[in-house]
């Protein structure tokens, strides 16, 4: 169990070496239980036990295990240690213009979003193109999407600073399991949108297979790109999304939805 544990919070900490190591050791547990290794009523390692293992300090697997508790993933018995909690513990995927689908036909939960970069980006590329011209620069985010517990993706947004400029002073935190167009109605930018979908078979770039092979990428790595491009319902675009999803027995579903 504590191998397990072990190669889970190294595989998190190298693919965000940006982020809080407490978020990392979290990740690392919530994807052991949503992958189905630990099941509910396991019971973990004491904290003791971990830090003598883990590359954490004592206090950061406090930290985790803590917000784990209050999350509800996990539970604590007096006297007998911490437990896994019953419930679906994959978050809700919250992108209504694409779904995965499980090999048992059941549609899938996305377990995180991690923002790996948050910026104002004055480069160019197919989002400019879509976008027009910005004097302003484009927010620009690059994630880790955990899917399912199953596998991750890597996902590039951008938007036109001039139009949503208060986004690229959010806290990382704030965009965490968030997906684009939930945290832009959140924010009352989007109350009606469409969206377009376009997927396509790719060898993923070196870039994207950091992200989704922390360790030990296969020799091929191929998959699929899946552009999005979000429009207001009179057809102008404001944002740009592309995730490289690796080869996998899930099903994608795209859809074009007007919420």
């Amino acid at each position: 169990m504590l191998n397990q544990l072990t190669t889970a919070v190294q595989q998190q900490l190298a693919a965000s070496p940006g982020s809080p190591k407490y978020l990392c050791m979290r990740d690392a547990v919530i994807d052991l239980i949503a992958s189905g290794h630990w099941p509910e009523g396991t019971r973990l390692p004491t904290e003791q036990a971990m830090a003598e293992v883990l590359p954490v300090s004592l206090g950061t697997i406090q930290k985790a295990l803590k917000v784990l508790v209050d999350s509800g993933d996990l539970h604590r018995k007096r006297r007998m240690g911490t437990f896994v909690a019953g419930g679906d513990h994959r978050r809700a995927i919250g992108t209504p213009s694409f779904s995965f689908v499980r090999p048992d036909g059941s549609l899938v939960k996305m377990v995180f979003i991690k923002v790996l970069k948050q910026e104002i980006s004055q480069r160019t590329g197919p989002w400019s193109n879509l976008l027009g011209k910005c004097d302003a620069g484009y927010v620009h985010w690059v994630r880790q999407d955990g899917i399912d517990g199953a596998f991750y993706c890597h996902t590039e947004v951008y938007l036109r600073a001039d139009w949503a400029p208060h986004l690229s002073q959010l806290p990382t935190a704030a965009l965490e399991h968030q997906s684009l167009i939930p945290l832009l109605q959140e924010q009352g930018l989007v109350p009606h949108w469409l969206a377009e979908n376009r997927v396509s078979p790719v060898t993923l770039p070196a870039a994207a297979v950091k992200v989704i092979w922390p360790q030990s990428p296969p020799v091929k790595p191929q998959g699929l790109r899946l552009e999005t491009r979000y429009l207001t319902p009179d057809g102008q675009a404001f944002a740009w999304q592309v995730m490289h999803i690796p080869a996998n027995d899930y099903q994608l579903s795209t859809t074009v939805r007007s919420h």
